[in-house]
């Protein structure tokens, strides 16, 4: 695993990880920057961000992210507003390709979230874990402490929660026990809204919008067989296993996306 310190100096996070890369290493899809890095890069930014006591929010991107930002102003502005924003997704591939770009690695919280579990258990991170339908939460803290030994889970909070009313009382409870990292799962672009709606009244040093991870980690749903993520097709698996929730996001949302992106391209040409 590659440390901070062990990057060049270029590409370490220094006061925004967007002005430390090289420009190569910043691409913008849709109207939205994203860092296109490696995962021991993202890993140790994320690592700098704790060790140096500093407070950063991470979201990462995919087509169906792209989509909604398209009619979600708000989103967008706040996806424009962030300093590590991360692509996640085969969608994100193609529209770098479609635009001449190599995207770095496709980065996803799932896959990111073992080695940041490793680090976390090495240097003695906590991690609070807020989302998801109740008791998922409290199943992945029970297989993450024991999969990853000395993780420490210090708490967790499913997101069926009255925002408007318990949100004041869901801070106080995390902030009493003030992890390194907070883990989000109310998918996007909510958990985005909301961390950044409430970044800076929250102790922690890492809030990370993870979307359905938690669904993962608990056991209650199967990832794809890794020669299908492998080639990009994980979206695949995912619809035939809830055909039902997700055919609009894929059979609908995925050529809706290259479509706008075709579009996108050929304006900023003719500018």
């Amino acid at each position: 695993m590659i440390r901070s310190e062990d990057l060049p100096t270029e590409s370490r996070l220094l006061s925004d990880p967007k002005e430390s890369m090289d420009s190569r290493n910043l691409l913008n899809v849709l109207d939205v920057d994203f860092l296109s890095i490696s995962m021991d890069e993202a890993l140790a930014i994320m690592d700098r961000v704790v060790l140096e006591q500093r407070k950063e929010s991470v979201f990462f991107i995919n087509a169906d992210c792209l989509n909604i930002s398209v009619k979600d102003p708000d989103y967008l502005r706040i996806l424009n507003s962030q300093r590590i924003v991360l692509p996640d997704g085969a969608g994100i591939s193609i529209a770098c390709r479609m635009i001449g770009e190599r995207l770095a690695a496709n980065l996803n919280g799932t896959d990111l979230l073992p080695p940041l579990c490793e680090i976390s258990a090495k240097n003695n991170y906590s991690m609070f874990l807020l989302g998801a339908e109740p008791g998922v939460a409290e199943r992945m803290q029970r297989n993450l402490e024991a999969d990853y030994p000395g993780m420490k889970v210090v708490g967790q909070q499913h997101g069926y929660f009255d925002h408007d009313e318990q949100t004041t009382e869901i801070i106080e409870k995390i902030n009493a026990l003030k992890p390194n990292i907070v883990l989000v799962a109310f998918g996007a672009p909510r958990q985005e809204k909301w961390i950044y709606q409430h970044l800076d009244q929250l102790d922690a040093n890492l809030l990370i919008g993870v979307g359905g991870l938690f669904d993962f980690y608990s056991g209650d749903k199967k990832r794809a067989p890794i020669w299908m993520r492998k080639t990009g097709i994980e979206w695949l698996y995912r619809l035939y296993l809830e055909p039902g929730r997700l055919w609009r996001r894929y059979i609908i949302g995925n050529p809706l996306f290259v479509y706008r992106v075709f579009r996108w391209k050929s304006k900023r040409q003719i500018r």
